[in-house]
C-alpha cells in the first residue's frame, strides 16, 4: 500500500500545543481546577462522574471542592481514583509537572523537576514515577490495526575496552557484556499509535510480532496479549511465486529485523524481511 503524501508533522502543528507551560502558569486555582476536570472527564465535557458507580448525576458542594453522587451517595473530589489522590500540592502544580514532564524531548530528571516545582527530591521522584505509570497504563491492552512497522535500537551497556591490545576481549560476546544493554523496540501503526517495549534483544521484539496466519481478521501476536489486528509486522515468504489465498495477508517488517539474530529467526520460520 503506497504511503500518502507527507504533510506537516503533528508535533509541528498547533494541535500539539494544546497545553503550554505559559498557559498553566497564568491560570488561577479555579481555572486550573476547571482544566483538570475537562481533562479527566473529557467525555462529559468536564461534568463530574462518580468513580465508584459511574453515575453522572452528581452535585458539587459550595463549601468544599468535592462532589457527591446522587446514586450511591459517595463523596469524591476531582482527583479521587487517580494517581493524584490524597494530594498535597495544588492542582496547578500538578498541571505544571505534567506539562514539564511531557514536553521534555529527552526526558527530565527528578532533581530538575524538584527545582522547577520547588519541592523535595522525594516528592518529584514519586511524582515522575506516577506519571510514567499512568502513561504505561494507557498503552496496556492497546491493539494496532492495518500496516504496522517495527524498529529497534540498543541502548546502554557500554563496556570500556582495555588499554592494552592484548588485554582486550570481544565485547560482542555475552560473557563479556555487563548485562545493562537493552533493546528498545517500537511498533508504530501508520498514521496511528505507537507501542514501545524495553527488551534484552532484538529477537524478542520479533517474537512479539510473529504468529501463525490467522483464519479471521484478528491476529494474536503475543502469548500474553494481542497487539496487532489485521496486518501484522512480518512478511511470510511466498512459495511458488504468489501468496496463496483470495485474501492474502500483507505484512511489513522493520529495517531492524533484516539483520542479526532476528533475521535468522525469520529465516527459520520461513519469513523474509520486506523493505
Amino acid at each position: 500500500m503506497p504511503r500518502k503524501t507527507p504533510g506537516q508533522h503533528f508535533l509541528l502543528s498547533a494541535k500539539a500545543r494544546s497545553l503550554s507551560l505559559r498557559d498553566v502558569m497564568r491560570m488561577t486555582d479555579e481555572e486550573a481546577m476547571a482544566m483538570f476536570r475537562a481533562i479527566r472527564w473529557a467525555s462529559t465535557e468536564g461534568e463530574a462522574v462518580c468513580p465508584e458507580c459511574g453515575c453522572v448525576a452528581c452535585y458539587a458542594y459550595a463549601s468544599r471542592p468535592i462532589f457527591k453522587c446522587k446514586g450511591c451517595g459517595k463523596q469524591f473530589s476531582v482527583t479521587s481514583g487517580t494517581i493524584f489522590a490524597s494530594r498535597k500540592l495544588t492542582i496547578r502544580d500538578y498541571l505544571l509537572a505534567i506539562v514539564i514532564f511531557i514536553n521534555a524531548a529527552k526526558g527530565i530528571s527528578s532533581l530538575q523537576l524538584a527545582r522547577d516545582l520547588g519541592v523535595q527530591y522525594k516528592t518529584a521522584f514519586v511524582l515522575t514515577h506516577k506519571l510514567r505509570e499512568a502513561m504505561a497504563a494507557e498503552l496496556r491492552g492497546m491493539v494496532l490495526n492495518g500496516t504496522v512497522e517495527v524498529d529497534g535500537c540498543y541502548v546502554g551497556g557500554h563496556v570500556r575496552p582495555a588499554n592494552r591490545k592484548v588485554d582486550r576481549v570481544d565485547r560482542r560476546l555475552a560473557e563479556n557484556m555487563n548485562g545493562k544493554r537493552k533493546c528498545v523496540v517500537v511498533m508504530r501503526q501508520r498514521e496511528g499509535r505507537t507501542l514501545p517495549f524495553a527488551l534484552t534483544s532484538e529477537a524478542e521484539g520479533v517474537s512479539l510480532t510473529l504468529c501463525k496466519p490467522p483464519s479471521s481478521s484478528s491476529v494474536s501476536v503475543s502469548r500474553r496479549q494481542p497487539l496487532l489486528k489485521g496486518s501484522g509486522a512480518i512478511a511470510p515468504s511466498p512459495k511458488g511465486g504468489s501468496r496463496p489465498g483470495s485474501r492474502p495477508l500483507r505484512w511489513v517488517c522493520a529495517r531492524a529485523v533484516s539483520s542479526g539474530s532476528a533475521a535468522k529467526e525469520l529465516t527459520a520460520l520461513g519469513c523474509s524481511a520486506v523493505r
